[in-house]
C-alpha cells in the first residue's frame, strides 16, 4: 500500500463507505483514488486533500459550502459530484475529501503529450473541439455564479466516447478563501502556469479569468508548449502580468491567423478586453472549426500547412489583367498590340541610315514614326547629283517631332540646306557663265564669215593693154 497524504490504498473514508483502490493521479493540493462505493455498488473517483489543508477550520467550513454548489451543477461537460466529508484520524487530523463521477478514459495532460510526441502538437480543429467542450462547462457553472479559477488540463479528461469533461469545480474557491497560513507563505492559490493576471496579482477575480485559463491551455494544446514558464511560481506570474505573448502560428505553422487573433484576444491583460463570456468564447470556437473544414465537412490538411508569401488571395477574386514581366535585359514580357489604324507614310521620306546603323535590332516595343521627318543631311556633298530641272512638291508643314537631340539636330538640318542652296547656286552660275561664253564665239564668227576671204589689188602700170 502506498500513503498519499492521510488516504492509504486500503483505506476507507466516510464511515466505510468509500475503499481506495489504487491513485489515479496526485498535485500539489491532493490526490485522486480510484475508489469503491460499498453503498450504491459502484467505481467512483476520490479526491482528498492533503493533511495540512484540513489544520485550517476556515477552509474546511467554505469547502464544504462549495462542495455542496458544485453537486448541484449537471451538464454533460461537468464532472458529477456525488459527495464531500471528511476522514479524521487517529491522531485527530481530517482530511477533507470529495467523491465525484468515474470518468472511464484520458486526460487532456497525456492526449496532449501523445499528440506533442507524434505530431508536434494537437491538430487545430481538435484543439478548437477540446475548448468547445470546456467552455460549455464553464458556461453552465459562471450561470451558477461559480468561477472554476483553475483551469488546466489535468482538470480535464475524456470519457470512453471522447465527451470533455471537467472536474474541480469550487476547490479553488475554497482554497482561496481563507487559507492564511498558505498566502502568508506566499504561495500562488492555483497553478501558476494557467494563472490569470488578476490572479496572480491578489486582484477580485470573475468569469473572464477563466477564459484567460481557457487560452493559456489552448495555446499550449496547438504549440506543444506553455505561454509562460520559469524557475519559480513568482517568476511565472510576472510574466503573465507583464509580458505579451506570441502568436500560436510562430510555433506551429499550420495555425491560421483567425486562430492566432481568437487565442491573442483570450490572453487580453486587461479582463475587459477578452471575449465578455464563455458562451460567446464558444460560438467564435465553434465559428473557427467551421471555417477550419471548410464551411463544408471536408477536413482541411494541417500537416501541410499554407505558406502566403504574396499575401492573401481570395479564390472568388476577380481575374486581373495581366502585367508585364522585366527581364534582366530590361525589356517587357509582351508586345502592346499595333493599333488598328496606322498613318500612311508621308511622301517625303528620310534618307535610310548607314550600313552599319541598318543592322542594329529593332527593340521589342516600337513607336509608331511620326507623319513628318525632318530631312537628315546628305552622308557625302561631293557625290551628291545635279539638280533636276523637275521641282520637286514641298511636303505640307508640320511641327518636327520632339527629340532627345534637340538643338543640335536642327542645326545640322539648317547647315545642311545651307550647303544644298550654295551648291545649286554655284551649278546655276556656272551653267549661265558657260552658256554665255558659247553665245560670244557664235557672234564672233558670225561676223568672221561675212568679211570677204581676200582682196585683189591691181597695180596700174601692169594694164598694158589698155583695157582699164
Amino acid at each position: 500500500m502506498s500513503e498519499h497524504g492521510n488516504a492509504v490504498e486500503g483505506h476507507s473514508l466516510g464511515n466505510g463507505r468509500y475503499v481506495l483502490q489504487r491513485v489515479l493521479g496526485e498535485g500539489g493540493m491532493a490526490s485522486v483514488h480510484l475508489a469503491y462505493d460499498n453503498v450504491l455498488d459502484r467505481q467512483v473517483a476520490l479526491k482528498s486533500m492533503h493533511a495540512e489543508l484540513g489544520r485550517d477550520e476556515t477552509f474546511k467550513e467554505r469547502f464544504r459550502r462549495e462542495a455542496q454548489s458544485v453537486a448541484r451543477l449537471e451538464h454533460t461537460n461537468i464532472v458529477t459530484v456525488y459527495d464531500s466529508g471528511e476522514d479524521v484520524a487517529a491522531d485527530g487530523s481530517s482530511t477533507p475529501f470529495i467523491v465525484m463521477q468515474l470518468v472511464d478514459g484520458k486526460g487532456l495532460r497525456d492526449v496532449i503529450n501523445e499528440a506533442v510526441a507524434q505530431y508536434g502538437a494537437v491538430p487545430t480543429a481538435e484543439a478548437l473541439r477540446i475548448t468547445v467542450g470546456v467552455l460549455n462547462a464553464l458556461e453552465a457553472s459562471h450561470d451558477q455564479g461559480l468561477v472554476h479559477r483553475d483551469i488546466k488540463p489535468g482538470n480535464v479528461m475524456f470519457d470512453r466516447k471522447g465527451t470533455v469533461k471537467v472536474m474541480d469545480f469550487g476547490i479553488a474557491r475554497a482554497l482561496d478563501s481563507g487559507v492564511t497560513s498558505m498566502t502568508q507563505t506566499g504561495m500562488v492559490v492555483g497553478t501558476p502556469q494557467y494563472l490569470s493576471p488578476e490572479q496572480a496579482l491578489g486582484k477580485p477575480v470573475d468569469a473572464r479569468s477563466d477564459l484567460y485559463s481557457v487560452g493559456v491551455m489552448l495555446f499550449e494544446m496547438l504549440t506543444g508548449q506553455l505561454v509562460f514558464d520559469g524557475d519559480s511560481a513568482f517568476s511565472i506570474a510576472y510574466k503573465h502580468v507583464q509580458e505579451e505573448p506570441v502568436a500560436p502560428s510562430t510555433i506551429n505553422r499550420a495555425v491560421n491567423p483567425a486562430v492566432d487573433a481568437f487565442v491573442a484576444q483570450a490572453l487580453r491583460k486587461d479582463p475587459a478586453h477578452r471575449f465578455p463570456s464563455a458562451a460567446a468564447m464558444r460560438d467564435e470556437a465553434e465559428r473557427l472549426i467551421a471555417a477550419e473544414k471548410g464551411g463544408n465537412g471536408n477536413q482541411l490538411a494541417a500537416s501541410t500547412p499554407l505558406v502566403i508569401t504574396d499575401g492573401p488571395r481570395s479564390v472568388h477574386a476577380a481575374p486581373q489583367t495581366p502585367q508585364p514581366q522585366f527581364h534582366q535585359q530590361g525589356q517587357p514580357g509582351f508586345q502592346t498590340p499595333p493599333p488598328a489604324f496606322q498613318t500612311p507614310p508621308p511622301a517625303f521620306r528620310t534618307p535610310q541610315p548607314f550600313p552599319q546603323q541598318a543592322h542594329t535590332p529593332p527593340p521589342a516595343f516600337q513607336t509608331p514614326p511620326p507623319a513628318f521627318q525632318t530631312p537628315q543631311p546628305f552622308p557625302q556633298q561631293a557625290h551628291t547629283p545635279p539638280p533636276q530641272p523637275m521641282p520637286m512638291p514641298a511636303p505640307p508643314f508640320q511641327p518636327a517631332p520632339a527629340s532627345n537631340s534637340g538643338g543640335c539636330s536642327t542645326a545640322l538640318v539648317i547647315v545642311g540646306i545651307i550647303i544644298g542652296v550654295i551648291v545649286l547656286a554655284i551649278i546655276i552660275i556656272a551653267i549661265v557663265v558657260t552658256k554665255a561664253e558659247k553665245e560670244g564665239t557664235t557672234k564672233k564668227t558670225t561676223r568672221s564669215a561675212e568679211r570677204p576671204a581676200s582682196v585683189l589689188y591691181l597695180d596700174a602700170p601692169t594694164d598694158r593693154n589698155g583695157l582699164l
